[in-house]
């Protein structure tokens, strides 16, 4: 239906090349589009994105270039830009909002799509090189470990109407460089089009779109003609189950000065309009859901915050990885995953009675990745069991990283009410004890510390961090906390260390 459609359009008189001699756009920045995850409950996901996806990146790049992830990461948390591709301010002009629609709504509609792109500095010898990392296959690879990505794309231009778009696609320098990274294959490469629309009414004419879906097979295909002199650049056939190359629409409400009510659902051509390459998806977490696990507990992670974990302590290929409470090891099997040549090791206090390591094994090997090196029964405050931990990656080895989330609920309630953070506490104590007798179980000078840290409602969350004192004896120091909302009761929140 789309090679026909395009057949009925005139043809392009013009050539990309003879354009792109001609001129060349004033914004040689690539930029990326990030579609994000939607929040699996307010403020649950959201405010985690920006961390996972720069963590992750860092880690990427740290693995490619030989950098130190923590170097990086700080770079990129200070060049890092997200700008909302849709913004929409219901309260400009007085304008309404429908009864079906919050301004939570608005705000995760404002935020749903961002584009990301590096301030670029040239001072300095890393500076230079971690810009030079910055690349589309570095972009790639984070993206593919991340679990509240979406998809992230390739920006090819941006506009008001479309021929503004079509003008900006065809003198940027982004289709080019994809023509020449398929060489002379390019004209045998296929491509699909996809467009998706974002707005909060349902349209008429189309009863199964609008803000509960966002795609219309019939508005996709009247689009065609509008963006025909792009697409002819191309060459190929067209594929619409497995293209080469995915080429991607995004339309949506965007607020301007002149006041246009943008809210009511107007033809396509008075929308914000975004034409980009898909470059890859986020990671396929719901492959170890609970649900799919042989081994369950009756506290399962989600497998959102295990990659979420995983990720923020910035894992790289060939690290140790322990987790001191590692359940049915859902920390350990997200590390694995996200980097295949990782070497994990868990401890757990539960005998194979409670929790049969048989099955923790199967659920590595039944998704192709390497099982644990050890899935040791004991208690991390053993010293004994720290140190068969240790002797199993190697002889007085310490681990790279340690995630883990650590165990709490009413049964480990103090008696003052509220929950228990000794477990995390008495961890930093032994890690600090370990370290003063020279046998560290987290590796110093970088080692990094990734956990979850639970508070009620009636605590503030100050007052349950591990205190100044207590850190520096385990030479750790906190580089960054958020919460996690669990519930109108309780929140968690994620705190990342490093070994100093």
């Amino acid at each position: 239906c789309y090679s026909t459609s395009l057949s009925r359009c005139s043809p392009c008189k013009t050539s990309l090349s003879s354009i792109l001699t001609q001129c060349r756009h004033n914004d040689s920045e690539t930029r990326y589009l990030i579609h994000w995850r939607g929040e699996h409950k307010e403020k649950y996901s959201g405010s985690f994105r920006h961390w996972e996806f720069l963590s992750s990146l860092s880690a990427t790049i740290a693995d490619s270039s030989g950098m130190c992830a923590s170097v990086v990461f700080n770079h990129l948390n200070d060049r890092a830009m997200f700008t909302n591709a849709f913004t929409y301010n219901p309260r400009r002009n007085g304008q309404q909002l429908p009864a079906s629609v919050s301004l939570c709504q608005v705000e995760m509609y404002n935020q749903a799509l961002q584009y990301v792109n590096f301030t670029t500095d040239s001072s300095g010898t890393n500076s230079s090189r971690i810009c030079n990392e910055i690349t589309s296959e570095n972009i790639l690879s984070a993206t593919a470990r991340c679990s509240l990505i979406h998809a992230t794309f390739l920006v090819l231009a941006d506009g008001t109407s479309y021929p503004e778009l079509v003008e900006r696609s065809l003198l940027s320098r982004i289709i080019e460089d994809t023509m020449q990274e398929y060489g002379a294959k390019a004209t045998t490469k296929t491509w699909r089009v996809r467009r998706h629309e974002f707005s909060f009414e349902d349209d008429d004419n189309n009863p199964r779109f609008g803000k509960e879906s966002t795609r219309s097979v019939t508005k996709e295909r009247g689009v065609l003609p509008h963006i025909e002199p792009i697409l002819t650049q191309f060459g190929g056939k067209v594929d619409l189950k497995d293209p080469d190359c995915d080429i991607y629409l995004f339309e949506g409400l965007s607020d301007n000065e002149e006041g246009i009510d943008y809210l009511k659902v107007s033809s396509r051509h008075s929308l914000f309009k975004i034409l980009c390459r898909k470059l890859t998806q986020g990671a396929s977490h719901s492959a170890m859901a609970p649900k799919t696990r042989r081994m369950r507990t009756n506290t399962p992670l989600c497998s959102i915050s295990a990659y979420l974990l995983c990720n923020i302590a910035r894992i790289q290929k060939h690290q140790t990885i322990l987790d001191p409470f590692a359940g049915s090891a859902a920390t350990l099997l997200a590390a694995s995953l996200i980097s295949p040549t990782v070497r994990v090791v868990g401890i757990e206090i539960a005998t194979d009675e409670f929790l049969p390591r048989d099955d923790v094994r199967m659920d590595f090997t039944a998704r192709g990745v390497t099982e644990p090196v050890s899935l040791l029964e004991g208690n991390v405050m053993d010293r004994k069991t720290r140190d068969n931990a240790r002797e199993v990656i190697g002889e007085d080895a310490s681990f790279d990283v340690i995630i883990t989330d650590p165990p709490y609920g009413r049964r480990e309630a103090m008696s003052g009410g509220g929950v228990s953070v000794a477990a995390l506490n008495d961890l930093i104590d032994v890690i600090g004890y370990d370290r003063k007798r020279g046998m560290p179980i987290l590796r110093p000078d970088g080692g990094q510390l990734v956990a979850f840290l639970p508070c009620p409602k009636e605590c503030e969350i100050q007052d349950l961090l591990p205190s100044e004192e207590r850190l520096a004896a385990a030479g750790l120091q906190l580089q960054k906390k958020r919460e996690q909302r669990l519930n109108n009761a309780i929140s968690r929140w994620v705190l990342s260390f490093s070994s100093i």
